[in-house]
């Protein structure tokens, strides 16, 4: 497993798959790459990637900042995030229609 660091991909940080760790392990190393990030004063990186839809909000799965139904972070999404890098909804919203 790579280590946690402010450069690294977000399927080495959470493996390609969700069965690659376990959930803890994923929330660990999310809490490790924000508190890096807060360290080295990237705030508004932590914010971005912190900060769920508004469609989360109302989801029975968030907690804070995290999907449970993903085991992701709310706005990393395992599709368009781990290829391009782009903000999404880690359930691609089906938390949320349940």
């Amino acid at each position: 497993m790579k280590t946690v660091t402010l450069g690294i991909r977000w399927s080495e940080l959470f493996g390609e798959h969700k069965e690659d760790m376990s959930d803890k392990m994923r929330r660990s190393r999310w809490e490790t790459w924000k508190q890096l990030s807060r360290d080295h004063g990237r705030f508004e990186s932590i914010a971005w990637w912190s900060t769920p839809e508004e469609l989360c909000f109302n989801c029975e799965h968030c907690d804070g900042d995290w999907c449970r139904f993903q085991s992701l972070p709310c706005t990393v999404n395992p599709i368009t995030t781990f290829s391009n890098n782009e903000i999404g909804l880690a359930c691609m919203g089906l938390g949320y229609w349940q």
